[in-house]
């Protein structure tokens, strides 16, 4: 369907920094749930099958899915006709690349997963994350120490 946007450069392989980043989300007052088994919500009833995981947004009338993958990853998937995901979710994109923007409409649950999954690596590979700082413009740097 016209309206449905999967972002395929993006994946989703640790599903424990999913649910971090959904947590952080839930914290800075974004009405959401990730719930498991569901179909997300679309413009159309039949635009999107079941999805293993679905980031529920309360206040928005669509969801973004999470499609499974052949390696096992997921890719994000949803409905961005007349911007409710990107109200909700989005941050600014500086190019006008079409892929940039798709992303740019989901960028803060983007951000939030990146860096849960960046620390969830480091801490596998026995480092600790002493904090994170942002710049102006948005960027998030982890401050990682030496082995734990």
């Amino acid at each position: 369907m016209s309206h449905t946007t999967s972002i395929g450069n993006v994946s989703i392989t640790d599903i424990d920094a999913l649910r971090t980043a959904v947590a952080k989300l839930k914290e800075q007052g974004i009405n959401c749930d990730l719930v498991e088994n569901e179909k997300p919500r679309m413009y159309y009833n039949n635009q999107h099958g079941k999805c293993d995981y679905v980031l529920k947004l309360h206040d928005c009338p669509y969801d973004i899915g999470f499609d499974k993958q052949e390696n096992g990853s997921y890719v994000p998937v949803f409905d961005e006709w007349a911007g409710h995901v990107q109200k909700q979710l989005g941050c600014n994109c500086p190019t006008d690349n079409a892929e940039d923007r798709s992303k740019a409409h989901i960028g803060k649950l983007m951000q939030g997963y990146a860096t849960e999954a960046a620390i969830n690596a480091a801490t596998a590979q026995g480092y600790y994350v002493e904090g994170t700082e942002t710049d102006e413009q948005g960027n998030i740097q982890l401050i990682i120490g030496g082995v734990a």
